[in-house]
């Protein structure tokens, strides 16, 4: 019977797979993309689109788990996004959160150059 084995294979898979790949927590070393971009944060804070800078912040803290200390704003395919670099026990991050909805797009390590 090769149906065990082929259940008992993909049981495995699936215990190591989600170790796999650079989806790291927020609040730990990587990067986190998040595609589709998530409102689960912008959501959990009650906030209200378009986000503001401030508000990007706020959502930026509250997803990367710090304090956020500045924010800046970027174009890219003809969409507003800030990025918020907050600070964590972990280390610095940069959390891209979108002005039309507060979805964050990605938390990454700050480049500190």
């Amino acid at each position: 019977m090769r149906v065990p084995t082929i259940l008992l294979g993909l049981l495995a898979m699936s215990l190591v797979l989600p170790g796999c790949g650079n989806n790291s927590g927020p609040g730990r070393g990587g990067s986190t993309v998040y595609n589709p971009p998530t409102t689960e944060f912008v959501s959990a804070l009650g906030i209200a689109a378009p986000v503001t800078r401030e508000q990007a912040m706020t959502i930026a803290a509250e997803a990367a788990g710090g304090t956020a200390v500045s924010a800046g704003q970027e174009t890219e395919g003809g969409q507003l996004f800030f990025e918020v670099q907050v600070e964590t026990a972990s280390g610095n991050k940069e959390v891209e959160v979108r002005a039309l909805d507060g979805a964050v797009v990605e938390i990454e390590a700050a480049d500190n150059d």
